[in-house]
């Protein structure tokens, strides 16, 4: 009877040890899929970004977020072709004591494009729709439709606003490449605003390279110029194409 009762208690003892290791895996396994959620959520918003301090003793920071550039089958089907379309933003931000006094702040958008060779007339064409450009105000300031106001004209109270007139238009780019190594393209070019900041909006960007033989690389950059010849720039994650 004594040798029946000791086996009964390691039985026991071994079950609740079982319970216990698959109580541990589960936790574990709710900790891994937090983590999973959590990466995936922080990863929307700002992708890159660079500042100075300039002399006055503003912040000038120059960021691009939301970025989405997705390679596709070129719909010429060459092994000398490349397609892309770019989603994101390219945004600068002054902050600090004459941030509200800025002028002519230069906003440039572009992309880097790296190959090994080119074949003589290898291009890059880039296709824009509409691109939302953005400026942001301090003041709390409203401003009503009137007769004879021009009907896509709209602020928000304070903060950043959105004027609709000032959409930059559809536009068509062809670029050379160089016989290799990195060609610079800009899309967007010294679009100048006042005041503390500015987002040009990109939405359905399309590319298409021609000519170009190896791996093509594209990255995205975005570069702001003060009045006073300061100059940030930041450069997104590399991607094949």
């Amino acid at each position: 009877m004594t040798e029946i009762r000791r086996q009964r208690r390691i039985r026991t003892v071994n079950s609740k040890r079982a319970v216990n290791s698959k109580r541990a895996v589960a936790v574990a396994g709710v900790a891994v899929v937090g983590l999973v959620f959590g990466t995936g959520t922080a990863a929307a918003g700002v992708d890159n970004a660079n500042s100075l301090v300039d002399f006055s003793g503003d912040r000038v920071e120059v960021s691009q977020g939301d970025t989405q550039i997705n390679a596709v089958p070129p719909l010429d089907s060459s092994p000398l072709s490349r397609e892309f379309f770019h989603n994101g933003y390219a945004e600068v931000q002054i902050t600090g004591p004459h941030a509200a006094d800025a002028k002519a702040t230069k906003l440039t958008f572009g992309y880097q494009l790296g190959y090994p060779i080119a074949l003589t007339g290898a291009t890059i064409q880039l296709n824009t729709p509409r691109l939302g450009f953005e400026l942001e105000s301090t003041n709390a300031l409203t401003l009503g439709l009137q007769q004879g106001t021009n009907p896509n004209l709209g602020l928000a109270v304070g903060g950043r606003g959105e004027l609709l007139g000032d959409i930059i238009p559809q536009q068509n780019f062809t670029f050379d490449l160089q016989p290799g190594g990195i060609t610079d393209v800009p899309l967007i070019k010294d679009k100048s605003f006042d005041g503390p900041g500015a987002r040009l909006r990109l939405a359905g960007v399309h590319g298409s390279v021609s000519g170009a033989i190896g791996q093509v690389t594209i990255r995205p950059y975005a570069r702001a110029e003060m009045d006073s010849g300061d100059i940030v720039m930041t450069y997104g994650a590399p991607v094949p194409l």
